[in-house]
């Protein structure tokens, strides 16, 4: 079979748009592939950047850290000490809780005297109205004695526990102190 001009004319300009087509084609992947190897490389140097920022947060970090052991340790010693203290002043406030809790009935006793003797009224009298006022001042440091207690019992439970808790969050810190890439 042969082929007439006129075909052979189309099938020239057919295999001219194909090969522009190609060329069309092959231009746009070569733009794609640099498009692609800019944000390989952005991407590269940009995971460099953020590692690089690691590895000095790290540095930073366990630089600090024996400073920090000594500053929960410090805390620690505190909070206990301070502990101690807040039992002593706990049991100092039973006693006085105890001691005073004898005044209601002493003035009640005295109360049940002054009846009794008649002869000495004016003086009695006098003595009377000194206890009403001292059972008053009394009533009223106990309330605030038992306010201080509250207080206080309110307060030790915590103290207990942030110690507690500051070894608990000294414990991350502790194991840091046993694999310390800087050392």
């Amino acid at each position: 079979m042969e082929i007439t001009l006129k075909q052979e004319e189309r099938l020239r300009r057919a295999m001219e748009d194909f090969r522009i087509a190609m060329g069309i084609r092959n231009s746009m992947n070569i733009r794609v592939a640099k498009r692609v190897t800019a944000i390989l490389r952005i991407g590269m140097v940009s995971f460099g950047v953020v590692t690089l920022i690691l590895l000095l947060m790290l540095y930073a970090f366990t630089s600090k850290m024996d400073e920090m052991l000594v500053a929960l340790d410090s805390m620690n010693r505190q909070f206990s000490s301070m502990s101690g203290d807040m039992s002593m002043m706990r049991s100092t406030l039973y006693s006085m809780e105890r001691n005073i809790a004898h005044v209601p009935t002493i003035t009640h006793a005295a109360w049940g005297i002054s009846s009794s003797v008649g002869e000495m009224r004016n003086d009695v009298d006098a003595v009377k109205e000194t206890i009403a006022s001292l059972n008053q001042e009394v009533y009223g440091i106990t309330n605030y004695v038992d306010y201080m207690n509250w207080q206080v019992r309110s307060l030790d439970p915590a103290v207990q526990h942030i110690g507690r808790d500051v070894n608990r969050m000294s414990g991350p810190m502790r194991l840091f102190n046993k694999f310390n890439p800087m050392d």
